[in-house]
């Protein structure tokens, strides 16, 4: 029964035209060039003057956090893709650091820092000292779901780069624990509020609706695949995803 339904709702994918909304995506680039940098010094206590954490939110809708609810914002001086200043992580104590347990997080939010907000492409850039190892660059949706990542070698001049539709969140991080991180680049942040849109990229399309039937049909259910909430993932949900979704947003 399951996999007729499934036949006919893949089938009825190819043949909906649903209206589509979207922000227009404007590039957007954090440098950290505004704010005070600090020693390079790994495990220097991170003054208050080079932490960073909301200062971006108002006006580019970025939080950022480590190991503390902040990161540090650091003087490289030669070898900064741009400028003088990169970001580094912080302890939970308060100190700098550049592992990968306390990696950099950056997470699009509205400016009351309340309302989770997506985008579809960022980048970074680490610092241009090369080292034997590897950058990471990780996005993630609003669920949390791991949904894109790029790792290069940390002798790469290249940008590291995601793109997916619905990025809430991104980690930066390196496997030698010595990089920092720059040029931070992204399109316009936007809301996700219409529940049906499953993958969380703003628009309300037919990939919502083939997202959602992988997670409900996938062994054990996938992530949000309990759209109702009850606790159990059955037949139920899918009634109800399949009903939200062409009640529209």
């Amino acid at each position: 029964m399951f996999k007729t339904s499934r036949t006919c709702l893949l089938g009825l994918i190819g043949l909906m035209a649903m209206p589509m909304t979207s922000a227009i995506a404007q590039p957007i680039l954090i440098d950290f060039e505004q704010i005070t940098g600090m020693g390079n010094a790994a495990g220097s206590v991170i003054p208050a003057e080079s932490r960073l954490a909301d200062q971006y939110l108002a006006s580019h809708h970025v939080r950022f956090t480590s190991g503390a609810p902040f990161v540090a914002v650091v003087v490289h001086g030669p070898g900064t893709p741009s400028g003088t200043r990169i970001i580094g992580g912080s302890t939970a104590s308060g100190t700098l650091s550049y592992r990968s347990t306390e990696a950099i997080v950056a997470q699009f939010l509205d400016a009351s820092g309340t309302v989770p907000l997506v985008v579809s492409v960022v980048s970074v850039r680490g610092d241009l000292f090369p080292i034997a190892g590897t950058k990471t660059l990780e996005a993630y949706n609003v669920r949390g779901d791991l949904i894109g990542v790029d790792t290069q070698p940390d002798s790469s001049p290249n940008p590291l780069m995601v793109s997916a539709p619905g990025i809430h969140r991104v980690r930066m991080y390196s496997e030698s624990a010595t990089i920092g991180f720059d040029d931070l680049r992204f399109d316009t942040p936007r809301a996700s509020t219409c529940e049906a849109d499953f993958n969380g990229d703003g628009i309300l399309d037919p990939d919502d609706l083939a997202d959602y039937i992988g997670a409900f049909f996938s062994q054990p259910p996938g992530s949000g695949s309990d759209f109702n909430g009850d606790g159990v993932t059955d037949p139920d949900d899918l009634a109800d995803f399949i009903g939200a979704f062409f009640a529209g947003c």
